[in-house]
């Protein structure tokens, strides 16, 4: 990897985080419920880089963010990680397969869904194991398309003004 694309990605890690710790600030109707506002630079990184390099910048903004939130490797810290990196997945074959039918917003909208029900099946396995948990997914159906758009058509914009490239 070269020395300006290595640039590049580290300061994509740190616009994630920086957007991660400025997220935490905001409220929220739930404690664990989020916009996902880091995952715009995963987004970027997909578009720019591809999935593989995504997956990178998805997995050094959770590691780092969670060191700084000192959640690193406690059950959140999983939460995070495993559902960062099957939205970043998700992302990327609905990119590949159906990237002509789906702009970056719709893109976004698939990693979202991803994100969030991994999120639950994450919680059931590791942390709460009560199936009414699922109770939620409702919920988690009607607000994804919201937060996913948000975060896909921010990315849209950046890219647009980039044009495909990330220039600093």
């Amino acid at each position: 990897m070269n020395v300006e694309k290595t640039a590049k990605l580290s300061l994509l890690v740190s616009l994630g985080l920086i957007l991660f710790v400025l997220e935490s600030f905001v409220p929220l109707p739930l404690p664990w419920m989020k916009l996902g506002i880091a995952n715009i630079v995963s987004i970027i990184a997909l578009y720019v880089y591809g999935m593989r390099d995504a997956l990178v910048v998805t997995i050094y903004r959770v590691v780092l963010g969670c060191l700084i939130r000192g959640t690193l490797f406690n059950p959140i810290f999983f939460v995070a990680l495993g559902s960062g990196v099957t939205a970043v997945l998700v992302m990327g074959v609905v990119r590949a397969v159906f990237g002509k039918l789906f702009s970056p917003v719709g893109v976004s909208i698939w990693g979202a869904f991803a994100f969030n029900i991994t999120q639950l099946v994450i919680f059931y396995f590791v942390i709460i194991k009560k199936i009414e948990l699922f109770h939620l997914l409702p919920f988690l159906v009607m607000i994804t398309p919201v937060t996913g758009f948000v975060t896909g058509f921010t990315a849209l914009l950046v890219l647009e003004k980039g044009k495909g490239k990330i220039s600093f």
